[in-house]
This record gives C-alpha cells, structure tokens and sequence, in this order.
C-alpha cells in the first residue's frame, strides 16, 4: 500500500556501482604497471609508487596545509552527507495519496473539487461489502485524468479469490472510473487471506 524509494535507490546503486567499478578499475592499473603508459597516453607524467611508498605522502600533507582545499574538502563532505541523509529519509514509506481532484467540463460553469478520501472511502466500503472480504483499505494517486488505485484487501480462507478479484475489477474499479469519467491507469491489489484462529476442542464444520 506505501510507496518506497525502489527507483531512486536503484539510481543510486547504479551510481555507485559504476563510481566503484571506477575505483577498481584504477587500483588495478597501478598494481599492474598499466597507469605509467595510459598516463603517458593522454599527456600526463605519472610514476608508478613504490612497494615502500606511502599511500599518502609529502605532497597530500602539503595540499592540506591550504586553506582553500581545506574548505573544499569540507564542502564536499557535507553535501556527501546531506545526501545520504536525504537518501535514508527517502527510505520511509510513503502512500502519496494524491492531491484533491478537480473535476470539471468547462470552468465558465463551475468547478467540482472533490477529495481522494470520499472516493477511497467509497471503495473500501463496496470491497467490504463483497463476500468473503473481512477488511478493505485504499489508496487513490495520480490525477483525476490517469488516477491509480492500490487497494489492500483481507479476506477469509473461504473466500473464492478468483471471483473476488473479478468483482474489484469489473465492479469496484469500474465504478470508480465511471465517477471520475476516465479509465484507471493502474490498478493494484493486494490480497491477505485471514486465517480463522482456532481454539483447543473446537471442530470447523
């Protein structure tokens, strides 16, 4: 029923991925005595270090001792942070019910502006009132002119799910795109089948 952050963390694992394979890619050159000549391929004279020599050396120290590479480097290390922090925040799941819905032919006669709770309230009661179904919840998102319907049903281990999916489709949803006068563009349902619990001594008939 809640939105999570799948496409923005598959961006960033591509990011970082490639960011990583980047990383290797260099370690590997230096470690094989490739960097020198590919190097010296695009104009640059670098020398290979040493087995003995210091992963940071002399001239890092030295370039630390500016100040303007100071501020750089702590500049770079709060937006670094600032988004990993927007990046956890984006992981808390959201439903994204959509923003009230406007409805109207011509706006010289008026607007109708209707509210994604009254249609979702609706929904979830003609759910409930199907049989076999012990509890209905909803979500409305998108526009009035391409709305998505999520709904998260509960039913009972008795209840003939094929035709209760039929019924939320050729029934509840249809019934929702004809007051909002335009198709579904995505329907989602998720079904939960509540077992009855049973007790010591009891036999189900």
């Amino acid at each position: 029923m809640r939105q999570t952050a799948a496409r923005l963390n598959r961006a960033w694992l591509t990011v970082l991925g490639i960011l990583l394979l980047v990383a290797g890619l260099a370690g590997l050159l230096i470690s094989t005595g490739l960097l020198v000549p590919a190097a010296r391929a695009v104009g640059l004279a670098v020398t290979r270090p040493g087995p003995t020599d210091k992963l940071f050396g002399a001239a890092t120290a030295s370039a630390f001792g500016l100040t303007w590479v100071v501020l750089v480097t702590a500049i770079v290390a709060v937006i670094v942070a600032l988004l990993g922090l927007a990046w956890l925040i984006a992981q808390v799941p959201r439903s994204n019910e959509a923003k009230p819905f406007r409805l109207h032919d011509d706006a010289g006669t008026g607007l109708t502006r209707c509210e994604p709770g009254v249609l979702t309230d609706a929904v979830e009661e003609q759910i409930k009132a199907l049989p076999g179904v012990n509890n209905a919840s909803a979500v409305l998102r998108g526009s009035s002119s391409a709305p998505d319907l999520t709904v998260k049903v509960t039913a009972s281990e008795r209840a003939d799910l094929t035709r209760l999916l039929t019924s939320i489709q050729n029934t509840v949803a249809a019934d929702l795109a004809g007051a909002l006068d335009t198709k579904l563009n995505r329907l989602g349902v998720q079904v939960e089948v509540d077992s009855a619990k049973k007790h010591a001594g009891s036999i189900t008939v």
